[in-house]
């Protein structure tokens, strides 16, 4: 394998500080699961061991993202609905959230969920857990016998801390029996399913980058998903040819913990120029009393970003609504971009009354299906503070309503606009609709997502992409930087991918016996996934030997700088700000130690941000 300079690592007291490991299930998955193309083979003989070069221990450690068993991150079902996800330090909660409790500096409460103890110390992990946090509220998780991993009960459900002595024990060779193997199929490779969620769904990075700019010293854990930021951030994959995916896998080793950081990417076709196929826009536009001012201010801005990106014979039809709807233009034919009929429906928005979500939602799908046409493109756009406070309010209703139009090709994309912002809601509601959730804090956001990123926010390339990784045995997703996994296919719902759009997936891999991997053992993901036009079944089998996936690749590295900030935001509320300030500036380390000169413009934000904050916390 050739060399390459080993990537940033973190200090061993920020590692302590950020580190919380999980078990993932040990589960295999039926015969009928097996990857497409065939399974790859482990452990030839003669083959040398795998050692493949250092990557980031921000990616290896950090605050639990993990998911598994179709629950999303941190959500509790609760009833505590409403209040504001956007604000700075005065802002609240927002959507289904409860108030946080912390103990010993690791987050407790119940509206964000701790990873398991990680396997230390004879802690091994059940196979039966299918990835189950014990902690989750979440009630869409397996509540089975199942359900609760092997945990040491002195531990209550806490995450030791680790010391020099458990990072140094764990360099050293596993052996032949290691007890954390007991139990374990080594002759089987383990199957699971994977999403990354929408893959053009990238609120929470904006919502965020609002509230640092703000001045507050931290952030809502809970509104840390480390995904979207995956999602907003660029990475110029290479591109598939016209109605194909592409697939890239990348694997990189932890420093401290023998750990390994993997990196699945796939890739959409880009749009070819402006040629695409016509569209119907169906706005969606809150406007009622909570929208006036800033929130209407942007929401006039999406409109006419979205003007900009319209062609001539495109249909739009608008709805505005509060306590009642009112079509404001029905199925009208676009004359081209910035069409004045669009740009004075922009201007003569104002804000009153109540919010009725459902109603204006029901009518806008009731206007998609009165002007459906085959070969044309139905987009529901939902623009709102998501407050919903009159007619029917429930997540679930909202959602059953644009899943249901998902079956006639129709997607729904919800433009989260205020301080106030219901971001649960908001992610429930688009999360059903399969489409791009996204929060404008500008203008100059708005023409980003709607003009600069239009084909991959509205356009689909790929419909119900399902990904399926094949693993060696002997690894065990020690932490999952995306929505959800498991070995079941009925528990990851497939997403779709917009145009020119990337899905990408990391994950932390941790073998039960260090002595296991070998350069020569192999790694497939298998993609399904059908045409958004004809609706026909295509697939690809992608398989390479690990050795091969220690390539030099400044993605990994990126991906490993963007999930670092993520968790640092993570990590920072129940800090003191001097603790603040050291982690924060560790993160800003990382980005200076991948790009000097700050040349990435993804990059210099993120550095901004983080100087934005460290100032916040009595920091030059």
């Amino acid at each position: 394998m050739s060399p390459r300079k080993p990537l940033f690592a973190m200090t061993l007291t920020t590692l302590t500080a950020l580190t919380l490991g999980a078990c993932a299930s040990n589960d295999t998955a039926e015969p009928n699961d097996a990857p497409v193309g065939g399974a790859p083979t482990w452990g030839k003989p003669g083959a040398p061991p795998l050692s493949v070069s250092t990557a980031a221990a921000a990616l290896c450690g950090g605050a639990g993202n993990r998911q598994s068993d179709g629950s999303h991150a941190g959500r509790n079902d609760g009833e505590n609905s409403g209040g504001s996800a956007a604000g700075g330090s005065g802002g609240g909660y927002g959507g289904s959230w409860s108030e946080p409790a912390y103990d010993a500096g690791v987050f407790t409460g119940d509206t964000w969920v701790p990873d398991p103890p990680p396997v230390d110390a004879g802690v091994a992990c059940d196979a039966a857990t299918d990835g189950y946090s014990p902690l989750s509220p979440d009630s869409s998780t397996d509540a089975g016998p199942d359900a609760t991993p092997a945990l040491d009960a002195s531990t209550d459900g806490l995450v030791p801390q680790r010391d020099a002595a458990v990072v140094e024990a764990r360099r050293q060779p596993i052996g032949e029996a290691a007890p954390a193997c007991n139990g374990i199929d080594l002759e089987t490779p383990r199957v699971l399913f994977m999403s990354a969620d929408d893959s053009n769904s990238m609120a929470s990075p904006v919502i965020l980058r609002r509230q640092i700019a703000q001045g507050a010293p931290s952030v809502p854990p809970y509104l840390v998903r480390s995904w979207e930021f995956l999602n907003y951030y660029r990475f110029d994959f290479d591109r598939p040819a016209a109605g194909d995916l592409a697939v890239e896998a990348k694997l990189g080793s932890c420093d401290l913990t023998q750990d390994f950081a993997l990196q699945i990417a796939v890739q959409a076709e880009a749009p070819a120029g402006d040629a695409r196929a016509p569209m119907h826009f169906v706005l969606v536009l809150d406007t009622s009393g909570s929208m006036d001012g800033e929130p209407m201010n942007l929401e006039k801005a999406a409109v006419r970003a979205l003007a900009q990106s319209m062609r001539a014979g495109d249909r739009v039809s608008a709805v505005t609504w509060a306590e009642q709807q009112f079509p404001l233009i029905e199925g009208r034919i676009v004359e081209g971009p910035n069409d004045p009929a669009v740009l004075d429906l922009a201007a003569g928005l104002f804000a009153e009354g109540g919010t009725n979500l459902e109603g204006g939602l029901t009518t806008g799908y009731a206007l998609a299906a009165r002007f459906h046409e085959e070969g044309v493109l139905e987009r529901v756009i939902l623009i709102s503070d998501g407050m919903a406070n009159v007619g029917v309010t429930s997540e679930e209703l909202i959602g059953a309503a644009a899943d249901d139009a998902d079956g006639e090709g129709t997607y729904l994309v919800g433009v989260g606009v205020g301080d106030g912002v219901n971001d649960t809601l908001m992610d429930t509601v688009t999360d059903a609709g399969r489409g791009a959730y996204v929060y404008l804090d500008s203008e100059a956001e708005a023409e980003r997502v709607f003009v600069d990123r239009f084909a991959e926010t509205v356009l689909v390339a790929a419909r119900a992409v399902r990904i399926q990784v094949t693993l060696p045995p002997y690894f065990n997703v020690q932490k999952f930087f995306g929505e959800v996994y498991s070995p079941d296919p009925q528990k990851v719902r497939p997403q779709h991918l917009g145009m020119g759009d990337a899905m990408v997936l990391q994950q932390i891999l941790r073998p039960c016996d260090a002595s296991l991997p070998r350069e020569s053992d192999e790694l497939a993901v298998d993609l399904t996934w059908q045409d958004p036009v004809s609706g026909i079944a295509r697939q690809k089998h992608f398989v390479r030997a690990l050795g091969d996936l220690d390539v030099a690749d400044p993605r990994l590295t990126k991906a490993a700088v963007v999930l670092g900030y993520a968790e640092t935001l993570q990590a920072l509320e129940p800090l003191d700000p001097g603790s603040r300030r050291e982690l924060i500036g560790v993160a800003r380390q990382q980005i200076r130690d991948f790009d000097a000169a700050l040349a990435d413009p993804d990059l210099a934000e993120i550095d901004g941000l983080l100087a934005t904050l460290a100032r916040a916390n009595g920091g030059e």
